[in-house]
């Protein structure tokens, strides 16, 4: 569960899907976010898009996990993100990081969440503590 918190080290990856449609409409519930573009398939191709999409916070979530696995989950301390491209029902994901600093007893990392081998949907930065 805990890596060596070394420059450069990188983090113990995590698959999480295929994303079904059902977990979609569960996230939705639970937050209260039941925008149309997560919802409604005839809205969000009308709006351009292949299908529904999962909400920005469930891939935050991913990026949450990642950290809590490799540092243990009452250690992560920050964790943001920049979402690159939509995430569809049937997409599996692979989450994975490197250890891009280590001061005053945290790590700080480099996330990433890729949809096949090198499509980048999201980037953040963590911390948590080591």
């Amino acid at each position: 569960m805990t890596i060596a918190a070394e420059l450069g080290a990188a983090l113990e990856p995590i698959t999480r899907g295929p994303i079904s449609r059902s977990q979609i409409a569960r996230f939705a519930a639970a937050t209260g976010d039941f925008n149309p573009i997560h919802t409604d398939e005839a809205f969000a191709q009308k709006i351009g898009f292949p299908s529904i999409i999962a909400h920005g916070p469930l891939t935050l979530a991913f990026l949450t996990q990642v950290l809590g696995r490799n540092f243990g989950p009452d250690k992560v301390r920050a964790v943001s993100a920049q979402f690159r491209a939509p995430i569809l029902p049937g997409d599996t994901l692979r989450v994975e990081g490197t250890v891009t600093g280590v001061a005053d007893g945290r790590a700080t990392c480099e996330l990433r969440v890729l949809r096949g081998e090198d499509d980048v949907v999201a980037t953040g930065t963590g911390s948590a503590e080591i």
